[in-house]
């Protein structure tokens, strides 16, 4: 069934209330926190709908069908991709997107910083931990942040915003908290050695979101609460 203003309405409301009870919690303010609506399997029509209550950042997850999104969309929308990244689509991924998410090994890097110099654009980038050492997901190990990181800050054509992670797909509400807030903790480690370093982090979902901003999150990447589930 299409989504309906109404309906998207009353979702956008709920996920706003429970992103202001999370920050109230914390003692945040509301302008250091960015939800980017994942749109990934859902059409054109959504993302407009959503364009028009106001929505501004969007993201995808594959390079197929987020192309005649991103090509058909209004120019002040700010694209995010946050899937896994294969280095054979890298090309399209640094044209089509402002930020990059998911680079999670210093080959993926060194591919992104080619491509743009080429390109002549300069994509922002997440490095991506598998902090958990979750074999289900993609990811760097904690102890091999650092040097990715020392190569991402060298590079001319892209610039390192922070930190990705996703906790295992098994974590409970108590575990999804531990697991964020070790992911801040590896971040506020690396800033003390690259105090210039924006150090962002990209940190939870529809289900875990709250978990995530009161451990810090600067972008939330939220989906199914808004939209409902995705199509097949």
């Amino acid at each position: 069934m299409p989504l309906t203003l109404a309906t998207f309405q009353d979702r956008l409301n709920a996920v706003e209330k429970r992103i202001e009870r999370a920050l109230k919690k914390s003692l945040r303010n509301r302008s250091g926190l960015t939800m980017i609506a994942v749109t990934k399997r859902q059409p054109l029509a959504v993302v407009q709908l959503a364009y028009k209550q106001g929505l501004r950042c969007f993201g995808e997850s594959q390079i197929q069908e987020a192309a005649p999104k991103v090509k058909t969309g209004q120019d002040d929308i700010e694209w995010h991709f946050i899937g896994h990244l294969q280095k054979n689509k890298a090309r399209k991924a640094v044209v089509l997107f402002s930020y990059i998410h998911g680079v999670d090994s210093l080959s993926l890097l060194q591919r992104i910083d080619a491509i743009a110099g080429e390109e002549r654009l300069r994509p922002k980038i997440f490095l991506q931990v598998n902090y958990a050492l979750d074999p289900d997901k993609h990811g760097l190990h904690p102890e091999a942040a650092e040097p990715v990181l020392d190569a991402a800050l060298s590079m001319r054509n892209v610039t390192c915003v922070g930190l990705m992670g996703i906790p295992p797909l098994s974590a409970d509400e108590s575990k999804a908290a531990s697991y964020f807030r070790g992911m801040a903790a590896l971040r506020d480690d690396l800033k003390k050695r690259h105090a210039d370093w924006p150090g962002k982090l990209s940190l939870g979902m529809s289900s875990d979101f709250e978990q995530a901003i009161c451990a810090g999150s600067d972008f939330i990447r939220v989906g199914t609460a808004l939209f409902g589930e995705r199509e097949t």
